[in-house]
């Protein structure tokens, strides 16, 4: 996926993306650098595509949380071939 507008579901990355606001994922980005903690990352999660920043890495693993922590569902490690790309954009 070179580029995919994807809508937000939930309160987990609030405050810096709102409950019904569509962001641009982009995997270009990571063709080029690992991803990295502080990226806001598309990923696969189960049947679902979730959106959540990395919180740390150890080894081709990432740790994902939402920016609302009162929030967030914890999910614990993601592998990096479950990231589908970095949100570029808010639409």
């Amino acid at each position: 996926m070179l580029l995919q507008r994807l809508k937000i579901s939930g309160h987990s990355m609030e405050p810096s993306i709102k409950d019904g606001a569509e962001v641009l994922a982009s995997s270009i980005p990571f063709i080029f650098f690992k991803p990295k903690v502080g990226n806001v990352v598309a990923f696969k999660y189960f049947n679902k595509i979730l959106i959540k920043r990395i919180k740390k890495s150890q080894s081709n693993h990432f740790l994902m949380e939402g920016d609302n922590v009162s929030d967030s569902l914890k999910l614990g490690w993601v592998n990096k071939n479950d990231i589908i790309g970095k949100v570029i954009y808010k639409l």
